[in-house]
């Protein structure tokens, strides 16, 4: 998709398809001739492209690209600087972190927790614990990946990797999106249960209608979801709180359980850890939050941006907390009314209501949280959809249309499993919860390879001694993973061990084990051994997003990139430049704005 000017051919000009995900890496150097072969695209001081297809300002008005392209741009937006009141700075950073939490209090961290407290009582609090205290840290990274570089986590694997390994990623990136939208599925068809005693299918289908009347709201401004989630969350923290402190908690056990419950683990427990990991440290969540990070704009000086990196690294950091607290409820409950039940290792989200004992119309309240929850997330991955959908694939849809597909792909298998096996919806949602941790390093090992390399953030990658704590993070999260799928009571293919006899089944798995542990060490040696071969964009740069990026404008917008595209005439020699011989022409007959091309333009 890039036109240079070769030598010995005409020089001409060329409009195609968007180029945004080229458009946020830089060029090393740019007073260097373009070079057909380099992927590396950047915009100059005044917002205009420089790169292949260079295309630089002649005017002196200061103005660019941005000034003239008032369709594809927003120079009028509001820029972040600080005001000097803290409280005043943190709010206007405030809402990506109350986003991506609801991920941590979704139907899947429901049954995790559930299953935690069921078989364990308190013990496995502490992988609750670290399990947020690691999603704290992952966030973090996030932000300095959006706000310092001013791209998304899909962006960048998209724009360092080889057109194989990005459709590649992408395909991973969209399944663990698909999967995580599972349990708000049925989240919402088991509170239709509760609320009319409806089967679980019907919920399950009108799930698809209830998520299209809450993007509605969309057309408010992100804000406006944003504080539709602070109140379901509020919603479902006052209903748990609630029958907690009702139950009665074992205090002693419970702190015990959260300090060094560890001790306890035994190889019975691999399933329910690896289960919390996925249900909390969600893998779309990296995907979101560099996105959603983005809607908040700041001055681009180095002493604005930091400030905001440091705020906004604080802002998800209370909703974690919330979200771990309404997690820990969960836990107790289940501790306290499930542990020691017959099959209690069964008892999930369509049957925990029954077990609250004190709190009247429990299963009201059961049945809000399960609905409040799975709308929230329902958001949240549709987002997410878009953000991976752009930054692997340059597509965008409309917020209904990307709505629709991922919750048409996700209610398949869940009104099959309603319909024909009701009984296994909580079995169902423990698997994604373990898949979710196994597809978790496909995104956080990304997110650490580039946040900790200097060649990639510069100046603002971390210290050495973070580098290493971090990429030991990633090896850990691996581990774990790799661990579970050929250990005895990891939930995945570990049985293949402990029977007697070597059947054909057995034969199937242990080779399906073989090729699921080479793919995982495969990709993950590939992604944290191949060289970085881009650069963040200049932090003094700002990013030109269009219009509709990062939900910060109508998507009805979104479709208006008036393209064209232009093949250089015989009359339109006259324009070039007697010295480079490049092009040099107006892109408006009022406009006195001229600008030099030698390639793709947009």
């Amino acid at each position: 998709d890039q036109v240079g000017a070769r030598a010995g051919e005409r020089p001409r000009r060329r409009m195609v398809g968007s180029t945004k995900r080229r458009e946020l890496l830089p060029q090393s150097d740019q007073d260097e001739p373009p070079n057909t072969s380099s992927q590396e695209i950047t915009r100059n001081g005044n917002g205009a492209l420089i790169g292949n297809g260079q295309v630089s300002s002649s005017a002196n008005n200061g103005l660019g690209a941005a000034a003239f392209d008032d369709e594809n741009s927003a120079p009028a937006e509001y820029r972040w600087s600080p005001s000097g009141n803290w409280w005043r700075d943190m709010l206007h950073f405030v809402g990506p972190g109350f986003m991506v939490c609801i991920a941590y209090v979704d139907p899947g961290n429901y049954q995790a927790d559930i299953q935690a407290g069921g078989t364990a009582r308190y013990q496995l609090l502490w992988t609750v614990w670290w399990s947020s205290i690691l999603s704290i840290y992952v966030q973090v990274l996030c932000v300095r990946l959006a706000i310092y570089g001013q791209i998304t986590l899909a962006e960048v694997q998209a724009a360092d990797n080889s057109d194989r390994m990005r459709l590649l990623n992408w395909m991973i990136a969209e399944f663990s999106i698909v999967i995580t939208d599972l349990p708000e599925v049925i989240g919402v068809g088991i509170a239709c249960n509760v609320f009319f005693d409806w089967p679980y299918y019907v919920g399950v289908i009108l799930s698809l209608f209830t998520t299209m009347i809450f993007l509605v709201f969309e057309r408010f401004g992100i804000r406006v979801l944003e504080a539709m989630i602070v109140v379901f969350v509020g919603v479902m923290s006052i209903a748990l709180f609630v029958e907690m402190a009702l139950v009665g908690v074992n205090v002693p056990e419970l702190i015990e359980g959260w300090a060094y419950g560890f001790i306890h683990v035994t190889a019975e427990d691999i399933f329910t850890i690896t289960g919390v990991l996925g249900a909390v440290v969600m893998p779309h969540n990296l995907y979101l939050h560099t996105g959603a990070c983005q809607s908040r704009r700041v001055v681009r000086e180095e002493g604005v941006v930091k400030q905001a990196v440091w705020l906004s690294s604080l802002e998800p950091v209370f909703p974690i907390l919330v979200s771990y607290f309404i997690n820990m409820a969960i836990v107790s409950i289940a501790a306290e009314s499930v542990y020691g039940e017959p099959n209690a290792e069964e008892v999930g989200l369509t049957d925990f209501c029954i077990h609250f004992q004190y709190l009247k119309s429990g299963c009201v309240l059961w049945g809000i949280a399960l609905l409040a929850a799975g709308q929230s997330s329902a958001i949240t991955t549709t987002y997410t959809g878009q953000f991976v959908m752009e930054g692997f694939l340059d597509i965008t849809l409309p917020t209904w249309a990307r709505a629709v597909l991922t919750r048409l792909v996700a209610i398949t298998p869940c009104i099959i499993v309603s319909v024909l096996f009701p009984q296994d919806l909580n079995l169902l949602v423990n698997i994604v919860n373990s898949a979710l941790s196994l597809l978790l390093p496909f995104a956080f090992t990304p997110l650490v390879k580039y946040t900790t390399s200097e060649k990639f953030m510069g100046k603002y990658a971390p210290p050495v001694w973070e580098r290493w704590l971090l990429r030991g993070l990633a090896f850990g999260v691996y581990l774990l993973n790799a661990i579970a799928i050929s250990a005895p009571g990891g939930g995945f293919f570990g049985f293949v061990f402990e029977e007697e006899e070597f059947s054909f089944r057995n034969a199937i798995c242990f080779f399906c084990m073989l090729v699921l542990q080479v793919f995982l060490l495969w990709w993950q040696a590939t992604t944290a051994f191949t060289p970085i071969s881009t650069t963040m964009m200049p932090l003094e740069q700002e990013r030109v997003y269009e219009k509709g990026d990062f939900a910060e404008a109508d998507p009805l917008k979104r479709s208006k990139k008036l393209l064209r595209s232009l093949e250089m005439t015989e009359q339109e020699e006259e324009h070039l430049d007697p010295v480079t011989g490049d092009e040099v022409f107006s892109i408006d007959d009022e406009d006195d704005t001229e600008f030099r091309t030698t390639g793709t333009i947009t």
